[in-house]
């Protein structure tokens, strides 16, 4: 038999492998690679990859790629984990968020809510109201102290779980009178002594301060009167460098002549609540001019007081007092 040269014999090994040679060929490529250890090797070589078994350059860079998809299986694993714990602090936020904004609700803060109050004999009957439309009450407090009680709520948005009116009767246990109601986180006093206090009085009065000289406080007390909304824009001087102390109003515009009956009304009411609200103020002059003509009111303490009966600094420990006395300017104009 003619012996086969090597290139004819590698290239009929996969066939012979496969066993798709006849008898013939066979015989040939056995009597070949018996007597040819190239070609023996590479038989070899052949039939470990046919059953699975690698070469160890081909083990070699199967491991790499085995090893690169397991770094990709990995970081997607990760990316999922982030993704799943962000979505879940996502969905905790999103429920604690809504169950504070319709559910708790924030606490009463000054303005937010108005508070009316009823007494009669012991029986004490509240009603609160949210001031914004969009807002409700959730849940309505009474706490009683020695001869006082203190009401407080919260807030949430609009919902059908909760109104924007809130009530309840509370039985007053005490042997003391009661004396004082306060309301909400700020302690707005809301019924002193039989008297329900409003929400204007209170606005006004907790502007109450010690020295006309601090300015900031004076601006305060002019925005609770509303003098700029009811009269008009205007600066100030003050007169701290001796007693008696004054503050003057000087109106930037002039007033107009149809309404001057109303500006000294207004004048008036908010130079005396002036002079109740700080403590060492003397006098309260207003400048202004009406038709071309530069003019000067003046109101002091002292005329005040006699006014009202009682020295009108009283005013400044009493809400009370002050509501009265506020009434005595109303009704004396």
């Amino acid at each position: 038999m003619t012996k086969l040269p090597c290139e004819i014999v590698k290239d009929l090994l996969p066939l012979y492998i496969d066993k798709l040679t006849t008898e013939v060929t066979n015989s040939a490529i056995e009597e070949h690679i018996s007597t040819c250890p190239a070609c023996n090797e590479v038989m070899e070589s052949m039939e470990k990859n046919e059953s699975g078994v690698l070469s160890p350059a081909e083990a070699s860079g199967e491991k790499k790629k085995i090893d690169f998809l397991k770094k990709i299986k990995f970081r997607s694993r990760i990316r999922i984990l982030v993704l799943s714990v962000a979505l879940a602090a996502l969905v905790l936020f999103l429920g604690i968020s809504l169950v504070r904004m319709y559910f708790v609700g924030d606490k009463d803060e000054e303005g937010s809510v108005t508070y009316d109050i009823e007494v009669v004999g012991n029986d004490v009957y509240v009603t609160a109201t949210a001031v914004k439309s969009n807002e409700a009450i959730s849940k309505l407090n009474i706490e009683e102290g020695e001869d006082s009680l203190k009401i407080s709520c919260r807030t949430v948005k609009s919902s059908p779980f909760a109104s924007r009116e809130k009530k309840a009767v509370y039985r007053w246990k005490s042997s003391e009178p009661l004396w004082l109601i306060t309301a909400g986180e700020a302690g707005r006093i809301v019924w002193m002594e039989d008297e329900p206090i409003y929400d204007r009085t209170w606005d006004v009065w907790s502007t109450k301060h010690m020295y006309v000289g601090d300015m900031p406080a004076n601006a305060r007390t002019a925005k609770a009167l509303l003098l700029s909304e009811k009269i008009g824009l205007f600066t100030n001087e003050l007169q701290t460098a001796e007693e008696p102390y004054g503050w003057t109003i000087l109106f930037s515009e002039p007033l107009d002549a149809s309404y001057e009956k109303y500006y000294l009304s207004e004048m008036r009411k908010a130079g005396y609540e002036m002079i109740a609200l700080v403590q060492n103020l003397d006098h309260v002059t207003f400048r202004y001019t009406i038709d071309g003509e530069e003019l000067e009111d003046t109101y002091f303490a002292e005329d005040a007081s006699k006014g009202f009966g009682q020295d009108v600094k009283n005013c400044w420990t009493s809400v009370k007092l002050f509501q009265n006395y506020v009434h005595w300017l109303d009704t004396s104009d």
